[in-house]
């Protein structure tokens, strides 16, 4: 075989590995397999994805219920509250995810605060208001970031809060007492931000903050899955 033949078939085989090159990929120049060079187009989002959260949020309902006791012009409670013991909302969320960079959910919530009142019905007594606050939501999601492991979104969420209280005061000499307590407003509007971490792409991490009226939480963390 004369150096003419053989530089032919040099020539032969780098044209065809060229061209099994050229469509996208790049050959690793120590393997000699082609991978690909990622871009913004790669990024997962969450078309199709089912995204379940669950965990609690701080609020500032058991001061509000303070303010609104004080504010009361039936019973004269200035004096008479000695602190409130508040849970934590307790939250769930389920959303969808309608295209790469949108989901649309709903969610809900539950919470009781507990008001400590002293001196209502005769000297040195103590009596006790429990409000419980039921929560729902539909919510809406845009994606900043999208990917397997990592998402950071911001959104909206529209609500009802439910609210029912039971007390120890004696309605014998307070007739009606419950139906004439303050309760704030039923409707609730939220702009939020949140970030999730997810390990291996399913379980993982989930952080919010919000800000709006009668907000079921200022700042909320928990687990999610994505499915």
């Amino acid at each position: 075989m004369n150096k003419k033949t053989i530089l032919l078939i040099l020539l032969s085989i780098i044209s065809v590995s060229s061209m099994r090159a050229y469509d996208g990929t790049k050959l690793n120049a120590l393997s000699g397999k082609p991978f690909h060079l990622k871009s913004g187009a790669d990024e997962e989002g969450v078309k199709g994805k089912i995204i379940i959260t669950a965990g609690v949020g701080l609020n500032l309902l058991g001061t509000t219920l303070e303010l609104r006791y004080i504010g009361n012009t039936i019973y004269n409670f200035d004096g008479n509250i000695a602190g409130h013991d508040a849970w934590p909302m307790i939250n769930g969320a389920v959303d969808y995810g309608l295209g790469k960079q949108v989901s649309v959910g709903v969610a809900f919530g539950y919470q009781k605060v507990t008001m400590n009142l002293k001196n209502v019905v005769a000297a040195n007594d103590k009596h006790y208001d429990t409000w419980t606050r039921i929560h729902f939501a539909a919510r809406g999601d845009y994606y900043i970031v999208a990917k397997e492991n990592i998402s950071l979104y911001t959104g909206v969420k529209l609500g009802y809060n439910l609210y029912s209280v039971s007390s120890t005061v004696p309605t014998s000499v307070y007739p009606g007492y419950t139906s004439n307590l303050w309760y704030p407003q039923p409707l609730s509007a939220q702009a939020h931000f949140g970030f999730s971490y997810f390990v291996k792409g399913m379980v993982g991490f989930n952080a919010e903050v919000g800000l709006g009226y009668g907000v079921p939480y200022l700042f909320a963390a928990g687990v999610t899955v994505k499915i």
